[in-house]
């Protein structure tokens, strides 16, 4: 199944991946096409690669938990001139975001899995969780420092 693409020139894009880790690699057409539209430094690239590989992944992984019949929904907006919006929805059970442990604590920090959400934080300019856990907003502000 090929992602579905949606013309660049009119603002959105959107894709419907399959649960398999191999989906992820539409996230590189995706940033390609962004990156090309909207001028973006390699080092921006590469926070947004991050940022969506770590959604797509924790979507496939943990939302959908490689199920076959499940999709992932990735949509890519642009607000206004300065945002850059994308979004995955998976079609899972949904999680609390705010139970999720802080990788950074002393307890944690020697662990090899958990720092989806905190990367996502960190090299995004906001991350909103809704639908209880199972869409994810990142917003990238194309004027940052």
């Amino acid at each position: 199944m090929n992602p579905t693409f949606i013309d660049i020139e009119h603002k959105t894009q959107k894709l419907v991946l399959e649960s398999k880790l191999k989906s992820v690699n539409a996230v590189d057409e995706l940033i390609s096409k962004v990156r090309e539209e909207y001028f973006i430094s390699d080092e921006y690239c590469s926070d947004i690669w991050v940022v969506l590989n770590e959604g797509v992944s924790n979507a496939i992984k943990h939302g959908n938990k490689f199920d076959a019949t499940k999709k992932v929904r990735l949509s890519f907006e642009v607000r206004g001139e300065r945002f850059l919006s994308f979004t995955v929805k998976d079609e899972g059970k949904g999680f609390d975001p705010n139970s999720v442990p802080d990788p950074t604590s002393p307890s944690r920090i020697y662990e090899p899995n958990g720092r989806g959400i905190f990367l996502m934080k960190k090299l995004s300019s906001n991350v909103i969780f809704s639908d209880g856990g199972r869409m994810v907003e990142m917003v990238f502000d194309l004027y940052r420092d």
